[in-house]
């Protein structure tokens, strides 16, 4: 049971920690994290990136240590061998960032290339899409844990951008969801952004917990009219039954 209730399957505003926190341990089953931070943008240093990227440089950045305990939060609220997926970029992958989270927490266990079709910056190589970090909670187990061996680890899908600057490819989402879960799991998704994490879950008879820290009127009226603050109560959730 929790201490205070958390709205299930809508969309939300709010802090990725404050929503992490409010959860009890072993909660979910699987989670979603893609870190708004401008490490790559600071590092390239091309001095445009808001006439370049100006939704993405409109965000809220994380700072690492921000990021760190997210990820160190998600293990906690997932399952014994649950998946945290998480987005990383080349430059993120290169410094090893995943590699602060200690691995008795959490440990990667698989890495997928998602190419986005549109190429990007970059100083050397043209970025065209990000990297899914696959991360295990112990213990690590592959053949109880994951049904879907179809996926390849590499995977082209274009997104649209106007929808959110940092959207991801629902088509990916949707295979890692029925992947690693059953109609009724929960899955969680702190720094939503697009939700379509939440929008995948749903399709596929999964439950939704998750927010994002800024979205509203000055980038989609839709899901600014949906919000709801943590305080409310629960709302209808898929059950087991409904496989």
């Amino acid at each position: 049971m929790l201490d205070h209730p958390v709205i299930m399957n809508v969309m939300q505003q709010g802090d990725a920690l404050t929503l992490l926190r409010l959860l009890p341990e072993a909660y979910a089953s699987l989670a979603f994290f893609d870190p708004q931070h401008r490490a790559v943008l600071d590092k390239l240093k091309f001095g445009n990136e808001s006439a370049r990227q100006k939704g993405r440089a409109g965000l809220p950045a994380m700072s690492d240590e921000y990021i760190d305990s997210v990820c160190l939060e998600i293990a906690r609220v997932l399952k014994p061998g649950g998946y945290l997926m998480r987005w990383i970029d080349t430059f993120c992958l290169c410094e090893g960032h995943h590699l602060r989270t200690p691995r008795q927490h959490i440990k990667p266990v698989d890495l997928i290339a998602w190419d986005s079709l549109h190429p990007g910056m970059g100083k050397r190589s043209r970025r065209r899409g990000d990297y899914l970090l696959v991360l295990q909670k112990p213990p690590i187990k592959a053949g109880a844990t994951w049904r879907d061996h179809g996926i390849p680890s590499r995977w082209a899908e274009k997104v649209d951008r106007s929808i959110h600057p940092h959207i991801k490819p629902i088509g990916l989402i949707a295979r890692l969801i029925g992947a690693t879960t059953q109609p009724g799991d929960i899955i969680i998704d702190p720094a939503a952004g697009s939700f379509n994490v939440m929008n995948a879950a749903h399709q596929l008879g999964r439950n939704f917990i998750g927010c994002d820290l800024k979205f509203g009127g000055d980038r989609n009226t839709a899901i600014g009219a949906m919000a709801a603050p943590f305080e409310e109560k629960p709302v209808g959730s898929f059950s087991a039954k409904e496989r």
